[in-house]
């Protein structure tokens, strides 16, 4: 099979290219990472015993985190932004990558994942249901696939194969027993976990670790490779792979579902194809890893306890933190089985109240259904598979949870749902966090409002974004002074 390079590593050498192109009086800093760049890749290339490749992985995350710090310089900052080209936001997931695979791709230990594309016209935590899937294996820096498929080939359970936190039980009771609802929770973790030991059971083999990614992401891939051709003819580009996968196949295979799962892994066929043959420009390729990863659509989780460590503390990881931290997140739950979350649109809003020791803060999230005329959609799309039916359900009509997180060992003081006066939902608690639970139920063109006020946390407000189809519009207001600021 044909192979490439791992993407981390084309991301390491393309920042330190980038800059020798932007900036002429950095190349004494530069051409050493390119130098160290290459060191690299030939110890994981070669198989070179774990000591000396962490040594080169060390050196180059040296060279890295110095040009990093040159980026800082105004006019580096300015030039870099202008072209697109800023790197930093990921500069802690580049460094992280590095270091990572310089301990999984250790000598005669290849690596055996699962790639989970994720369809998220049906919301799930980490983003969408599992839809389609490939085994790869790496190997001295080298990646093949094993093979690829459907969900439709894979078998769930009746209850969970693994010990979960009693919490977590509680919030998902045993449907993450079921490949599509296994990443129900936000904490990428729990669904690499429960995936693994579904696929173990049903094949015999364990995999070392899951990549989850999405229609979205792979956009941003395909502006790298350019369009791809499947078997019929029909390219598939950068500008059209969403909504040709996400919104047309189910009108175009309305009667032939498995026809359309079998699209899904054709064009994810293609598209390994294309990247495997090395057909793509690797400042593009950089680009796409880079924006994939700030909006949450590329994530990764190891079994390899040092490697998972470092993951964790970047957004690869998808890690929801139990440490004390000032973290919020609104989360789409899709529980009609239909694939509406195509047409949700959601504007979010995390205000600072007050400060000090009566702190608090509020987040707001307004859901709209966008649909206009459900009668032209698929009765796939317009599934509605949930209990308590509306006596009068119209067509496009979409029911959803909202799932708000407050930070750790916060309190929830209060929440609204605009649409029922003084039923807001239910409270629930995951990783240490509080959870309000709100039940919504929207005609197509509706909106509804979910607002939880939290006690606030400890440091800086931050917000995570769950990776939809259609990108949150959020908005910040901090007022408070924290210490070091």
């Amino acid at each position: 099979m044909r192979r490439f390079n791992k993407p981390w590593q084309i991301a390491a050498i393309s920042i330190a290219t980038i800059f020798i192109l932007l900036i002429g009086y950095s190349a004494i800093l530069v051409v050493p990472a390119i130098s160290h760049g290459k060191s690299y890749i030939s110890a994981i290339k070669s198989g070179r015993d774990a000591i000396d490749t962490k040594r080169e992985a060390e050196v180059l995350n040296s060279d890295i985190n110095r040009i990093f710090g040159l980026i800082k310089w105004p006019i580096v900052k300015q030039v870099a932004g202008f072209f697109g080209f800023n790197f930093s936001p990921i500069q802690n997931e580049i460094t992280s990558s590095i270091s990572a695979a310089a301990i999984l791709g250790v000598k005669d230990k290849p690596q055996s994942f699962l790639l989970a594309f994720q369809n998220s016209a049906e919301a799930r935590g980490t983003g969408g249901i599992l839809g389609s899937y490939a085994i790869i294996k790496i190997k001295n820096g080298k990646l093949t696939v094993q093979q690829t498929g459907s969900n439709a080939g894979l078998k769930s359970l009746e209850e969970i194969p693994l010990k979960m936190p009693a919490e977590y039980g509680a919030l998902y009771r045993s449907d993450p027993a079921i490949w599509q609802n296994s990443n129900l929770s936000p904490h990428f973790p729990y669904g690499a976990e429960i995936w693994m030991e579904l696929w173990r059971l049903q094949t015999g083999q364990k995999l070392d670790g899951v990549i989850a990614v999405d229609p979205t992401a792979l956009s941003y891939i395909l502006r790298a490779t350019g369009p791809i051709k499947l078997a019929s003819g029909e390219e598939i580009n950068s500008d059209n792979v969403v909504e040709k996968t996400l919104k047309e196949a189910y009108k175009r295979f309305e009667f032939d579902n498995m026809g359309r799962k079998q699209y899904l892994v054709d064009i994810m066929n293609a598209a390994f194809e294309q990247i495997m043959a090395s057909k793509f420009r690797k400042l593009a390729m950089a680009l796409a890893i880079r924006n994939g990863i700030l909006e949450n659509r590329l994530l990764i989780y190891s079994t390899n306890s040092d490697a998972e460590a470092l993951f964790a503390k970047t957004r690869l990881g998808g890690f929801m933190d139990t440490a004390q931290n000032n973290e919020y997140r609104a989360v789409i739950e899709n529980i009609d089985a239909s694939k509406l979350d195509y047409y949700l649109e959601r504007k979010i809003m995390v205000s600072e109240l007050e400060c000090g020791s009566s702190a608090k803060t509020e987040v707001k999230i307004k859901v709209t259904n966008t649909v206009t005329d459900g009668k032209n959609l698929s009765a796939y799309v317009l599934t509605r598979a949930d209990k308590n039916l509306p006596r009068s359900l119209v067509a496009g009509q979409h029911r959803f949870k909202v799932f708000i997180y407050g930070p750790t060992s916060s309190t929830l003081i209060s929440a609204s749902l605009k649409s029922k006066a003084g039923s807001a939902g239910g409270v629930a608690t995951e990783r240490g966090r509080p959870v309000l639970v709100a039940d919504v139920d929207l005609l197509p063109g509706q909106s509804d409002e979910v607002s939880a006020i939290f006690s606030s946390g400890v440091g800086e407000l931050t917000f995570v974004d769950q990776p939809l189809v259609r990108k949150s519009a959020i908005e910040i207001k901090r007022i408070c002074k924290r210490s070091g600021k």
